[in-house]
């Protein structure tokens, strides 16, 4: 059997082609969407994933040492924006809370036999979009 050579790795920085990294194509996602995502976790209860347990921000790695942890601080705005798009829902016409909540999943409650949802849900939107526009906690998005 021959034996192999050990060859001495180059210490020279190479440069990285273009095909060769690994980069995620970021898109923004739309405040509209945005809020009524938050609303979605929080309507289902998804929301508080931590089991309402706070961690010591002294003594995890993500903190920066004064007690702010960002993945807590993602969680309560987030909160924040479910409870506002849920208020603003609430404030809507029925045949309109009955679109968003059919569109996004969450409920079926109310049934409409002779409204479309599609024209429905537009109209719904829209009209979501300018009370979400009004409010203190979401407009900040748009």
């Amino acid at each position: 059997m021959p034996k192999i050579e050990k060859k001495e790795f180059d210490k020279t920085p190479r440069r990285v082609l273009k095909g060769e990294s690994h980069t995620k194509n970021w898109q923004n996602e739309e405040p509209f969407d945005n809020c009524l995502r938050c609303w979605k976790t929080w309507m289902f209860g998804d929301a508080d994933r931590d089991l309402g347990m706070k961690a010591m921000g002294g003594l995890i790695s993500n903190s920066d040492g004064y007690g702010a942890d960002p993945a807590e601080q993602d969680q309560a705005r987030d909160t924040r924006i479910a409870v506002a798009t849920d208020a603003m829902i609430d404030s809507m016409k029925l045949i309109h809370r009955w679109a968003i909540y059919e569109s996004t999943g969450v409920g079926t409650v109310w049934k409409f036999q002779n409204a479309d949802l599609i024209i429905t849900y537009e109209a719904a939107r829209q009209e979501l979009e300018i009370l979400l526009r009004k409010n203190v906690c979401t407009g900040v998005l748009f």
